[in-house]
């Protein structure tokens, strides 16, 4: 197999980093700062507090199961892993990108390909534990609004949890505000991932990006590639820590870049799930106990704090960052 283009959707790294500050202006920075905006006035409010659990995942890109399915290496990890917060009594919110809608053409495809993922969801939406907000691969206009309704899991673009206690405000999103390209030109991207980038993965090719510690290895182009892959994930991440500046008692939580993060006190209150198409392996972040943290998923053992595993197979859950108290996190 070889190394092509840095990927579009599927924005580069997956691995835990803690990422550091970057800045810019301009058209596109101020853009990012009205779509940030208004993706928050526009939230609906869910009022938690300490004895609440919520899990988040984004970023797992649910395809039809076939070569350009990235999801499909990781759907028995997920399911056990998801099947595990329902017994607990979480409430499961999808932030953005759970359902890979640019390479596949309906939901429905989806569905059956993951039925006993989606059954899980179901039980989720029954009882009330369940939020599903819009990535940037499940823009596709009014066909969006449709096929989600039709599925029971339609959700807006964001989501405002309020602390009752403390009123520290968590605006839950995505992440593609921040990113002009998949927030405003998204149909030419669709275009390219479903017609391109769907082929060279059916066709057994690694569109992944290699790690920055491993760039030596890879060909210059590909090195370059990377790092203006890795330039573009910061940018984003800048632009959504520079909005938080101007906001009072305010955190987020996104996915997007694919770049698990963890803010720690003093830091720009900026949490990201990371992604769950990195084979083995799914992040995420779980509020419980008055605490936030970011966990793993693995489909091998880890030793450390916070270790688990499942007795429904090898399934294993590591604390990768946390805990940290939710109620004062800005």
């Amino acid at each position: 197999m070889i190394s092509i283009f840095p990927s579009l959707p599927l924005t580069g790294l997956f691995s835990y980093r803690k990422p550091t500050d970057h800045s810019d202006t301009g058209i596109e920075h101020n853009a990012a700062q009205r779509r940030l905006t208004r993706t928050l006035e526009d939230a609906p409010v869910f009022s938690f507090d300490d004895t609440s659990r919520m899990v988040f995942f984004s970023d797992l890109h649910r395809g039809d199961d076939g070569p350009a399915d990235a999801f499909r290496h990781n759907k028995v990890l997920f399911l056990r892993a998801l099947e595990d917060y329902y017994a607990r009594g979480y409430t499961y919110v999808e932030v953005g990108d759970g359902d890979e809608l640019w390479k596949n053409r309906g939901l429905e495809d989806v569905r059956r390909a993951h039925a006993p993922i989606y059954g899980v969801l179901d039980r989720f939406r029954r009882t009330g534990r369940l939020h599903h907000l819009i990535g940037n691969h499940q823009l596709l206009g009014s066909r969006r609004t449709r096929q989600h309704q039709r599925s029971g899991l339609l959700g807006g673009e964001g989501l405002l949890l309020v602390h009752s206690r403390t009123g520290q405000r968590i605006l839950v999103a995505h992440g593609h505000q921040g990113d002009g390209l998949n927030a405003r030109i998204y149909g030419p991207a669709r275009l390219m991932v479903r017609h391109f980038w769907r082929r060279l993965q059916q066709a057994g090719m690694r569109t992944t990006l290699p790690e920055a510690e491993t760039q030596r290895a890879e060909p210059s182009w590909l090195r370059r590639a990377t790092t203006w892959s890795h330039r573009s994930q910061r940018l984003i991440e800048a632009r959504i820590k520079g909005w938080l500046r101007s906001k009072r008692d305010l955190a987020v939580i996104c996915g997007h870049t694919h770049r698990a993060a963890f803010a720690q006190a003093g830091e720009s209150p900026y949490f990201n799930c990371g992604s769950g198409v990195r084979p083995g392996y799914i992040t995420g972040l779980e509020i419980a106990d008055g605490t936030i943290r970011l966990v793993t998923w693995r489909d091998h053992p880890r030793e450390g704090p916070g270790a688990q595993s499942l007795p429904t197979g090898q399934i294993y859950r590591h604390v990768l960052d946390g805990p940290r108290a939710v109620g004062d996190l800005s």
